[in-house]
């Protein structure tokens, strides 16, 4: 038989072996040798089956990275791919609950079933199957990005059984009624914030979305106003004017009579404070901004909401709830008056009607019977 190029005689050791260039640390080559085969058909047939490996890219380049070693290297590179802080945070949280359990395994070596066992781990202290299967979709980023730098060719998350999807509920919020949140609206009037409060919970915008809109965007006229940027947060936690999150969040959503009314008197109020301060206003043309015309931070809108909800909502007896809640409450007001779930997601910025539909979902409960009471009575 012909021998490979790659294949040589073993003088020392009276066998066969090959050495062969395989993709290295940087892009750089280095040269794996295999010893040990009795016969030189075998060092051929194995030279050759490596070969193919190696076109296929098959061949993981050389590291002792642990999971947490390229954890953690793989969280720190994530805002330089634009993502915002609060997602890094919760890949970071995600991965951190997997680490005591898998954090000092070779990354090379782990295994499918290492990340069961870390998954049980945590099953066994009670956590949840949604915060479960969390932790295992991060896992599952960091893994492809390491198979895209070969550390690792293949992808073993694929091969984990994390809980089902259907077990990991969906996280449900509280919601006010229409009429909480009127009553709450009626009792909050003279908070300077208001309008703020009154524009959330009657459009059901993001709080970026809302510390971020400018007068350009809202048209009162044509009754409408267009998301078109957010404010979030970057890896360190300092606020950043952005593009919507998604494609679907950049949007243009309606506005009702009472709302352009509210919106009318805040513009005013708001053009006399500008005359008031005079040079000392800083005009960002920002819908909702501090006294002297400056941004408001996302945080802030949600902390003077919380201490507002918490010293009024008691007086009332209506439950306390965040200010992001109040996007929910929309959400189920909506569904509720019977909009349909596709007119739904477009006024949200949902990413998909079926992402509607799994979060509220549940507002449906109950329609079988009701659907069929109304088709018997349209029959009569």
């Amino acid at each position: 038989m012909k021998r490979d190029p790659g294949v040589r005689r073993d003088e020392k050791r009276g066998t066969w072996m090959y050495a062969l260039d395989v993709p290295g640390v940087d892009g750089k080559r280095r040269q794996e040798l295999r010893r040990g085969f009795r016969t030189v058909e075998q060092a051929n047939a194995a030279i050759r089956a490596r070969r193919s490996e190696v076109a296929a890219g098959l061949v993981a380049v050389p590291s002792d990275d642990t999971v947490a070693g390229f954890a953690a290297g793989w969280i720190a590179a994530l805002p330089a791919e634009g993502l915002e802080g609060a997602t890094i945070k919760h890949y970071r949280e995600c991965l951190q609950r997997l680490t005591p359990t898998i954090g000092r395994i070779k990354l090379q070596d782990l295994t499918g079933q290492d990340l069961d066992r870390a998954y049980a781990v945590l099953q066994d202290a009670g956590r949840s199957a949604r915060t479960i299967r969390a932790s295992h979709v991060a896992a599952k980023k960091m893994i492809a990005e390491a198979v895209r730098l070969r550390v690792v060719v293949r992808n073993v998350a694929d091969e984990a059984r994390p809980p089902r999807a259907g077990a990991a509920a969906p996280k449900t919020f509280p919601t006010w009624t229409r009429a909480q949140l009127d009553h709450f609206l009626g009792a909050a009037a003279e908070d300077p914030h208001v309008a703020m409060w009154t524009v959330a919970s009657d459009t059901g915008l993001r709080v970026g979305e809302i510390v971020a809109l400018r007068w350009e965007d809202v048209d009162l006229d044509r009754e409408e106003l267009v998301v078109s940027q957010s404010v979030g947060r970057t890896a360190h936690g300092t606020p950043q004017v952005k593009k919507p999150k998604t494609a679907s969040s950049a949007r243009t959503v309606e506005l009702d009579g009472p709302l352009i009314a509210v919106l009318r008197a805040h513009r005013k109020a708001q053009a006399e404070r500008r005359l008031l301060l005079g040079a000392g206003y800083r005009d960002h043309d920002l819908v909702f901004a501090e006294v002297d015309g400056s941004p408001t931070h996302p945080n802030v809108a949600s902390k003077r909401w919380a201490a507002l909800v918490r010293r009024v909502a008691p007086t009332i007896e209506v439950p306390v709830i965040r200010l992001h809640d109040l996007r929910h409450s929309h959400c189920t007001h909506l569904l509720d008056a019977g909009v349909r779930p596709d007119v739904v997601t477009e006024r949200l910025g949902h990413s998909s009607v079926a992402f509607t539909l799994q979060r509220y979902g549940h507002r449906y409960a109950g329609d079988q019977r009701s659907g069929l009471a109304r088709l018997r009575a349209d029959a009569r």
